[in-house]
C-alpha cells in the first residue's frame, strides 16, 4: 500500500506529537523527574511511577509512528535502503521501552536499552547520509539532511569537550531528530512533491 505525502507527513508528525505529549504528561506528573538533569528514558525506568505507561506510549508509539514514517518516506523517495534505515531508527526507538535501571546501568536489560538507541540512531544517521548525497532529491531535502547531521555530530562533540552534560547532549539529540522529523512532516503534509521532477 502506498501513502500520500500527507498521511506519510501525519505519520512523522504524530511520532512527534506523542513523544512531547508522553514527555510533559509523566514528566510534570513524576515529582523525582528533572526536565534539566535526568535523561528521558528515567520516566521509564525500573521503579519509576508510570513507566509502564511512559515505555507504551513515549517509546513503543512514537517507534512504531517512526518505523511507518521511515518506511513510507524512503519508499516516497524510491529508496529502499533509506527506508531501511529509517524504520530500523523506529524500531531501535520502540526497543526503548525495555526498562532502564538508572541504580545500574551494567545490567543486561540496561545494556539492552542503550544498544537499542544507539543502534537505532546509527540507522538514522545513515539515512540522513543517504539523502543528504542523494541527487535526485531537491537541494533543501539534501541540505536539511546535512545540516541536521552536522548539528547533531556538534552536540556530540560538545559532550565529549565537556561543554555540557550528557543529559543536556541527551536532549540535544532528541531535540534535533524530532525537529528533522517535525520539519519533513510538516512540508510533506503542506507542499506536495519532496522529489525533483
Amino acid at each position: 500500500m502506498t501513502l500520500s505525502e500527507k498521511k506519510i507527513g501525519i505519520l512523522g508528525l504524530s511520532s512527534v506529537i506523542f513523544l512531547m505529549t508522553a514527555l510533559l504528561l509523566f514528566g510534570l506528573t513524576n515529582t523525582n523527574f528533572s526536565f534539566i538533569n535526568d535523561f528521558i528514558s528515567k520516566l521509564g525506568a525500573k521503579g519509576e511511577p508510570n513507566a509502564f505507561w511512559f515505555n507504551i506510549t513515549g517509546f513503543v508509539l512514537v517507534g512504531l509512528l517512526l518505523f511507518a514514517f521511515g518506511l513510507a518516506y524512503g519508499k516516497m523517495l524510491k529508496d529502499k535502503l533509506l527506508s531501511i534505515l529509517l524504520s530500523l531508527f523506529g524500531i531501535g526507538f520502540a526497543l526503548t521501552a525495555i526498562p532502564m535501571d538508572m541504580e545500574l546501568s551494567r545490567t543486561p536489560v540496561s545494556k539492552a536499552h542503550i544498544v537499542a538507541i544507539c543502534l537505532g540512531l546509527a540507522c538514522w544517521m545513515f539515512g540522513l547520509s543517504r539523502l543528504g548525497y542523494n541527487k535526485q532529491l531537491k537541494r533543501h531535502i539534501r541540505l536539511r539532511a546535512n545540516i541536521t547531521a552536522t548539528i547533531l555530530m556538534l552536540s556530540m562533540i560538545g559532550f565529549v569537550l565537556e561543554l555540557w552534560s550528557m543529559p543536556i547532549a541527551h536532549r540535544l539529540v532528541f531535540g534535533i531528530v524530532f525537529g528533522w522529523t517535525g520539519i519533513t512532516s510538516i512540508e510533506l503534509i503542506s507542499k506536495p512533491k519532496a522529489v525533483a521532477n
